[in-house]
C-alpha cells in the first residue's frame, strides 16, 4: 500500500474517531487544525490511546502522535505497519 493510500485510510478513520470521542460536528478541515490536548477538557488521552490500538502502534510512540489532528494523521501513516498480520483486513471495509 502506498503512502497516499495509507494517509487516506488513516485520515478517514481518525476523523471518525475524533467525532465519536468529542461529539463534534465540524467540517473535516476544521477538525484537522484542532489540537485535542489543548482544546478538549477530557477524553483526549482515550482518543490517542484508541489510535495506538487501532493502528497497532506501540505506546512508546504516544508523544509523537499528539498534536494537531492533521499532524497525527501524518505520523500515524508513517508508524502504521501494514505488514502486520490482518492489519489491512481491519480496514478493508473503510476502503470501499
Amino acid at each position: 500500500m502506498d503512502t497516499t493510500e495509507k494517509e487516506r485510510i488513516v485520515k478517514k478513520n481518525i476523523l471518525e474517531l475524533y467525532r465519536e470521542n468529542f461529539n463534534v460536528h465540524q467540517t473535516d478541515d476544521e477538525i484537522l487544525n484542532i489540537n485535542p490536548k489543548k482544546e478538549s477538557e477530557s477524553n483526549y488521552i482515550r482518543y490517542y490511546e484508541s489510535i495506538l490500538d487501532i493502528f497497532h502502534i506501540e505506546e512508546e510512540h504516544l508523544d509523537s502522535i499528539t498534536g494537531k489532528v492533521k499532524d497525527t494523521i501524518k505520523k500515524v501513516a508513517e508508524l502504521w505497519a501494514t505488514t502486520l498480520p490482518n492489519s489491512s483486513a481491519t480496514w478493508n471495509w473503510q476502503m470501499q
